[in-house]
């Protein structure tokens, strides 16, 4: 998003509120690009993703993270700059999830974002699936939610089930796993790198600018964007997070900029936080963050708030079942 004219304005910081303990998720209906017709639309009682418990052990699913493929963009150089639209094959693992629309059962809504991190698996935010019978859908790698000719060949699956941290509240550990009901095939998508480095799990990221993309709004509670948005996003200090978000802790990183003006917003949530690394002939990007949460949009002193992937490396790799 952005306040100043002439920018693009967009992505957004992704709660605008919570009813109870569950946070509120709002995106208006639009004109929708034609779904899959080999996945069938499941019925909302029956079909929809089971929210399974995580306290009891599971076999860890060792190296299931370790991919020597995943990252690599068809994009050659970096354009870190105020929120634009992405390029085709720049971002090949953005998922937009698709949740049951009362009024037109035929058309899904995009609320959320997630990202591909195996050809089974992907990654969200905890409130974008807590409580929500009504998320079905997984749209993986496209660049405009409403347009055919865009240049994407998205592929649409039913989600099979849906891991949720077991000590998620509110804002607190808002990272989930979901489960698709069959592997990906489009040879056009690939999943995104995670952090399991040591290099980059004890890395602040301090002083970096990672890029966050998604289909949220383009400025606090206006409308969504179908097209893929971008922009890059300074990291800021622990100490400064909390100055402006009282619930922050060590396990979220927060990113964006002192004068506003840039920043994810409602609709992104769940979305990538990417690291962008440079190496020959192409770039590496490894997700950092996952969009979380928020003081409106791209509002002065307020940077968006992403859960730290790197605290829950043991934790996503436990639950990839």
């Amino acid at each position: 998003m952005s306040n100043d004219p002439g920018v693009v304005a967009l992505l957004r910081k992704s709660v605008c509120g919570y009813e109870g303990n569950t946070p509120l998720v709002w995106c208006p209906a639009q004109r929708a690009k034609t779904p899959d017709t080999n996945n069938n639309f499941v019925d909302p009682v029956t079909s929809a993703p089971q929210y399974e418990s995580t306290t009891e052990q599971i076999t860890r699913n060792a190296g299931l993270l370790r991919k020597p493929n995943c990252g690599f963009s068809n994009i050659t150089n970096s354009r870190i700059v105020g929120g634009v639209p992405a390029k085709l094959g720049e971002f090949p693992w953005m998922v937009a999830l698709g949740y049951r629309n009362k009024k037109n059962p035929s058309v899904p809504q995009w609320l959320c974002g997630a990202s591909l991190i195996s050809d089974r698996h992907l990654l969200t935010a905890a409130h974008c699936v807590y409580g929500r019978s009504d998320l079905y859908l997984a749209r993986i790698g496209d660049l405009d939610l409403y347009s055919d000719d865009d240049g994407a060949s998205p592929e649409d699956i039913l989600l099979e089930s849906a891991r949720v941290h077991e000590d998620f509240i509110q804002a607190r550990n808002d990272i989930a796993v979901l489960k698709l009901s069959r592997r990906v095939t489009n040879p056009t998508v690939w999943p995104i790198c995670l952090p399991v480095e040591d290099s980059l799990r004890t890395r602040s990221f301090v002083g970096y600018r990672p890029v966050v993309a998604g289909w949220g709004s383009i400025y606090f509670q206006g409308p969504s964007s179908s097209a893929l948005l971008e922009v890059g996003v300074d990291v800021v200090t622990t100490a400064d997070c909390k100055a402006a978000h009282r619930m922050a802790d060590d396990n979220v990183i927060c990113a964006g900029f002192q004068s506003g003006g840039k920043d994810s917003c409602k609709g992104d949530s769940g979305g990538p936080l990417m690291h962008i690394a440079s190496e020959p002939n192409n770039l590496r990007i490894t997700q950092i963050g996952v969009v979380s949460y928020g003081f409106k949009c791209a509002e002065p002193g307020y940077p968006g708030v992403y859960t730290r992937v790197s605290k829950y490396i043991d934790w996503i790799e436990k639950n990839m079942l």
